[in-house]
């Protein structure tokens, strides 16, 4: 019977709609795109700038400075697949993203993360226009 309720709830925790990764308490997770004009900064420092991008209602995306467009889609839970184009894992990192408000200003913040194996960091993305 213990054997069982184990299985069960590991079962239940895979398939269970689970964050792709946990936000602090500055940020709320967010089930809708805000569409408009992001710029990142570096969660290393949280000054320097990385990119900034146009997102639509849809979850296209272009970023600024690269070629090719892509997309992302967001679940209720707030955390985004990102399909394709830039911000899409390949083979020099795997991406995972949330969609966020934070509770300061009730901004819209896309948090990207890039993880490379031996070094994860975050990208703050936050709506300005």
């Amino acid at each position: 019977m213990r054997r069982i309720l184990s299985l069960g709830l590991a079962l239940a925790a895979l398939t269970s709609p689970v964050a792709a990764f946990e936000v602090s308490s500055s940020y709320l997770p967010a089930a809708d795109l805000v569409p408009g004009h992001y710029a990142c900064v570096s969660g290393l420092d949280f000054h320097s700038h990385t990119w900034t991008f146009q997102l639509n209602e849809r979850g296209g995306y272009i970023v600024e400075g690269l070629d090719g467009a892509g997309s992302m889609a967001v679940a209720p839970n707030g955390e985004i697949t990102i399909e394709t184009g830039p911000f899409a894992s390949d083979d020099t990192a795997t991406t995972y993203a949330m969609n966020t408000m934070r509770v300061s200003d009730r901004q819209a913040v896309v948090i990207i993360r890039y993880d490379f194996g031996d070094t994860v960091t975050d990208d703050y993305c936050a709506r300005f226009q």
